[in-house]
């Protein structure tokens, strides 16, 4: 008999951005600082640094970050690269792709997901 795998339990969907998020539409570029305190969607194209130590960011599926990034909790459906401080979460989705290193007290890596880089579990 073959040997079969174990299919995965999916990975639920962190908390959707609450309402009035900062957005960056699919088709708006944007290189430079961002911070704030409050949940952000990155929907197109961002380069450089993003802080929001008390919200969460999103990175939608078709985007692609190239930043350091240190947030409360980051999603991540599309493409990262760069090294990222989440102090509760990380949840990386089966369509998304990373490269950098992870400090976070969780993460959830979806089976499908690409990662190359380290990950550092601290405790908050």
């Amino acid at each position: 008999m073959a040997n079969e795998e174990t299919p995965s339990k999916p990975v639920p969907p962190g908390p959707p951005p609450q309402p009035g998020a900062t957005k960056l539409g699919p088709t708006s570029s944007f290189n430079g600082t961002l911070e704030g305190h409050e949940d952000t969607v990155i929907e197109g194209r961002f380069q450089g640094k993003i802080v929001l130590p008390s919200s969460s960011l999103t990175v939608s599926r078709g985007a692609k970050v190239e930043a350091e990034v240190r947030v409360r909790a980051l999603t991540l459906n599309g493409e990262l690269s760069g090294n990222v401080t989440a102090a509760e979460r990380v949840l990386i989705s089966e369509t998304a792709r990373m490269s950098g290193d992870i400090r976070t007290a969780r993460i959830s890596i979806s089976n499908g997901a690409q990662f190359k880089g380290g990950i550092k579990i601290e405790k908050s």
